[in-house]
């Protein structure tokens, strides 16, 4: 089954995103990997800026098994979760967010994640990889949903010139 997975770090974010992709490949099938966008954060916006992108991945695992392996990897990157600041700075966020052909709540996992509809910081790495893609809720292409945000978006990802190699 072909999975999305979001990445997010603004804690030392080349090391941390370019460990996290390591991760990915030890526990999944690596099929693509979107280009690395510079975020302005969301929320909490008195921190660093996010460094984003999306991983397709191939797995035959239920979706709350997959998103556990992604905890598992936030925890050995040495991600905290602040109660007190839940959407501050934060060495990696790894968030299953497409499934295809999935909607509906597996376990903790919502699919397609909430995200996708609303922050370009996942649906415009996600269009990178997957743009005739349907979103299976609102039945737009992934493309179109991705330009639709953008064009509301004050402060865009921007696209960085970085590679995240091992």
């Amino acid at each position: 089954m072909r999975m999305f997975v979001s990445l997010g770090s603004n804690i030392e974010p080349r090391q941390n995103l370019t460990r996290a992709l390591v991760e990915l490949r030890r526990r999944f099938r690596v099929n693509a990997i979107s280009p690395v966008y510079l975020t302005a954060p969301v929320g909490d916006t008195n921190q660093p800026d996010f460094w984003n992108l999306v991983v397709e991945i191939e797995n035959d695992e239920p979706p709350q098994k997959v998103q556990g392996a992604l905890r598992f990897i936030e925890e050995i990157l040495g991600r905290h979760r602040d109660l007190q600041r839940p959407f501050g700075p934060r060495s990696v966020d790894l968030d299953l967010v497409l499934v295809d052909g999935l909607v509906g709540s597996f376990g903790a996992v919502e699919l397609p994640s909430q995200l996708v509809a609303k922050e370009p910081f996942v649906a415009v790495p996600l269009a990178d990889l997957a743009p005739t893609l349907a979103h299976p809720v609102l039945k737009i292409s992934l493309d179109e949903l991705a330009r639709t945000l953008l064009a509301k978006d004050p402060h865009p990802p921007r696209p960085l010139a970085v590679e995240l190699t091992e």
